[in-house]
């Protein structure tokens, strides 16, 4: 999609669980139905645990309205006055780096990211590695979106403690800027690219690591003056940095349930605003993705 005379990427955020509707055979044929209509990107949001019942309270609940999108509308539950996550009673999901190794083995141009990896979980060492693998495997077709979680229940649950975790993340985002700049400096043009990393979430520590340590930024379900409200403290931030904001990568992602005619304005809002992409969930149905996709592509005008 083109706005202004600039390109836009276009991506999809959706579920892969491994359910039968769900399974290898579809997760491929929703790939390469994206890719053939020109979305640029299949992102998969990454949770180890779900639980029946949390105390942590979920940090996304409203989205931008897709009738007005400077305003937001609640879609998520609550639960003591606490939002609670949508998930379905045995909710699961794949594995980030084994999906996007089966994605891309059935496609050709098509990117896979995460939406987003929590890295605190991770050890440095075996992510350094497993990042470096995924890239052999994909064609280097891989982005990585991090972000330190909301929940206290898996990462506790997970052996991970729950107070350091924004600490620990930006410690192993500097740790893999250093292993690929060691490995790109003792290798030189046999090392691999490093992944794309982007940091998600709006709040002032993730705006500051976007600024500071990584690629770019992914924030998640706010409106357009939000957008432009925190665009304009992370351009701030990568000016302080002494970077350039024209090598950073921003793509704002939201869940999108209403009228599908209403999204080129939503996206169009976003670029305006500095976006370079943007990623949408529509939480499609494993019997009719194919037909809401090719709206939407229809719709954003993204197939050639």
């Amino acid at each position: 999609m083109t706005v202004k005379g600039r390109p836009v990427e276009i991506g999809i955020v959706d579920l892969f669980d491994g359910s039968p509707e769900r399974d290898a055979e579809f997760i491929q044929r929703f790939a390469r139905t994206a890719e053939d209509l020109g979305f640029s990107g299949i992102w998969l949001p990454e949770h180890i645990l779900f639980f029946d019942r949390y105390e942590s309270e979920y940090p996304y609940p409203s989205a931008p309205s897709a009738t007005d999108p400077t305003k937001s509308e609640v879609h998520n539950a609550t639960v003591d006055g606490k939002p609670r996550v949508e998930v379905s009673d045995d909710q699961g999901l794949l594995d980030l780096f084994q999906t996007a190794v089966h994605v891309c083995r059935a496609t050709t141009r098509i990117r896979f990211g995460s939406s987003v990896l929590l890295l605190p979980l991770r050890n440095p060492a075996v992510i350094a590695r497993e990042l470096r693998t995924v890239g052999e495997l994909t064609g280097d077709r891989f982005d990585l979106g991090v972000g330190v979680g909301w929940s206290s229940e898996e990462l506790e649950a997970c052996e991970t403690d729950f107070a350091s975790r924004g600490r620990r993340n930006e410690d192993m985002m500097v740790d893999l800027r250093r292993r690929w700049s060691t490995d790109a400096a003792q290798h030189g043009a046999a090392s691999r690219p490093s992944p794309r990393m982007l940091v998600g979430g709006h709040s002032p520590a993730a705006i500051r690591r976007a600024a500071q340590v990584a690629d770019g930024w992914y924030p998640w379900n706010l409106t357009l003056p939000q957008f432009e409200e925190h665009h304009a403290t992370y351009a701030r931030r990568v000016r302080e940095a002494g970077r350039d904001l024209a090598d950073q990568h921003v793509i704002a992602g939201l869940r999108f349930s209403g009228d599908l005619e209403a999204l080129p304005a939503v996206v169009e809002g976003y670029a305006r605003l500095g976006a370079d992409g943007v990623n949408v969930s529509l939480r499609t149905d494993a019997r009719s993705y194919a037909e809401t996709l090719a709206t939407a592509s229809r719709i954003l005008e993204l197939a050639a």
